[in-house]
């Protein structure tokens, strides 16, 4: 499919949060207000995948740190009209490409920004075909990168950082849900949740509801979930096998408000990340005895690409610009030119997450003897 096809293709987040074509037949120009968090982490996971399917030279992303809850400040619009200014030279540096069309979507997207509520941070995304401006939940390193695919690296940072999960509260009568990330939980409200048990149904008709609800809403956007209620009917009622179950809140939920709830559940979401990075490294230490483990840009990338990376590990600052020579080889550089990716580490996470692999980006200086990046092998 090409990126024409794949700009006009409709998502879930669409749908979600009637998300505006600005009028182009070929561009869509999405933004987004800080409205709760829980959406960012949504919208960001859903463009995550749509950012890394589209290839076209030039994709040009603007990365710039904003004020948190405030819409842009005129020194911010400064700094991002800097920002433009610098992917505009770099565009007038490069043969058989009008630079004013791509500036002209990067001017509508801070228009648009400066209208609405900020994160920490904006990632701006502009291609031939495609324009899209996302908050993230975090700072950024100020940069702009020109390349044939856009720089998701603080995108997939932001859904880490973000800490999105899921909340079950479990009883013999009713199953809510809610989405939740560091700073509040908001419940899943539709034609079929909160569910609820009809009158005179039997304990194997309202089993079977259940598991075939959580299950689809698993299977809709899968995260890590806590479930809440009387430890009996929870394991009566959910296969924690086929959900990636992290935690348990004990006593019934079923009238428990959700900023409580949240009190109760993040203790856990905090055990379960401060889990994540040693894990990370504890599955590094196995891949490496079992000879299925792969250390350094030159040897991880060519196995990205290649579909055989199950996790990535690597530094959540480490960047790396190179030529890439025509046997595949990396030449480091610090040239700006057509031919020089930008950002080898950023590509490597793209090729992991397409592959259908795992990331996870643990703190700086974490990784030196395994020179900043390393995977556990498939095979």
């Amino acid at each position: 499919m090409d990126s024409q096809k794949r700009a006009r293709r409709s998502s879930p987040a669409d749908v979600l949060f009637g998300l505006t074509d600005l009028g182009s037949s070929t561009t869509r120009i999405f933004s987004f207000a800080v409205q709760i968090s829980n959406e960012r982490s949504i919208v960001n996971r859903y463009l995550l995948d749509q950012l890394q399917q589209m290839r076209s030279f030039p994709s040009i992303t603007i990365l710039m740190n904003t004020t948190p809850r405030s819409t842009l400040s005129s020194g911010e619009r400064d700094r991002a009209r800097r920002l433009i200014d610098v992917a505009r030279q770099r565009l007038l540096e490069l043969d058989g490409v009008d630079a004013t069309t791509f500036i002209g979507r990067f001017d509508e997207l801070i228009d648009t920004r400066s209208r609405e509520r900020s994160g920490h941070a904006v990632a701006m995304c502009v291609s031939s075909d495609y324009s899209a401006a996302i908050t993230l939940g975090g700072a950024v390193d100020e940069r702009v990168v020109i390349d044939e695919t856009f720089a998701t690296r603080d995108l997939v940072a932001d859904l880490n950082r973000t800490a999105s999960y899921r909340v079950l509260t479990v009883s013999d009568s009713t199953i809510r849900a809610f989405l939740g990330d560091r700073q509040r939980l908001v419940e899943e409200t539709s034609t079929q949740w909160p569910l609820n048990r009809p009158e005179d149904t039997s304990d194997t008709v309202w089993s079977h509801d259940v598991d075939v609800a959580v299950l689809k809403l698993n299977g809709e956007f899968a995260i890590p979930t806590i479930t809440a209620g009387v430890e009996r009917t929870t394991a009566k009622l959910i296969d924690a096998d086929a959900l990636d179950v992290i935690g348990h809140v004990a006593g019934n939920r079923d009238r428990t408000a959700a900023s409580d709830l949240h009190t109760l559940v993040w203790p856990v979401v905090l055990d379960w990340k401060a889990l994540q990075q040693d894990r990370a490294f504890s599955q590094l230490d196995r891949a490496r005895s079992a000879k299925r483990y792969a250390a350094g840009v030159d040897e991880v990338w060519p196995l990205a690409s290649e579909g055989r990376v199950d996790l990535l590990v690597v530094e959540d600052d480490y960047a790396l610009s190179a030529r890439i020579d025509e046997n595949g080889h990396l030449h480091p550089t610090e040239e700006r030119h057509r031919n020089v990716t930008d950002d080898v580490v950023d590509e490597i996470i793209e090729a992991v997450l397409q592959n259908g692999g795992h990331t996870a980006l643990v703190d700086p200086s974490t990784l030196e003897e395994h020179g900043r990046i390393a995977a556990v092998l498939r095979f």
